[in-house]
């Protein structure tokens, strides 16, 4: 398992609307009052998770990777 942080810019900085889906439309979506989790599955052999969490008046993102034996 990775776990990648990427730092906020001034373009989430948007509290009005979670950010947008970072990839094309994800497998699923799960929101919650500060945050919004994005997860695309057989991205080349790997599912992704990007987790946007509020962080000091911005949008930041995590990524997670989890190899997935099941992808061909």
């Amino acid at each position: 398992m990775a776990l990648l942080f990427i730092s906020c810019d001034t373009d989430n900085c948007d509290l009005s609307e979670y950010p947008s889906s970072p990839l094309s439309e994800p497998y699923a979506v799960q929101y919650g009052d500060d945050w919004v989790e994005y997860t695309y599955v057989c991205v080349d052999g790997y599912n992704e998770i990007y987790t946007y969490y509020i962080v000091d008046g911005c949008w930041e993102m995590y990524l997670d990777t989890q190899y997935n034996v099941l992808c061909n």
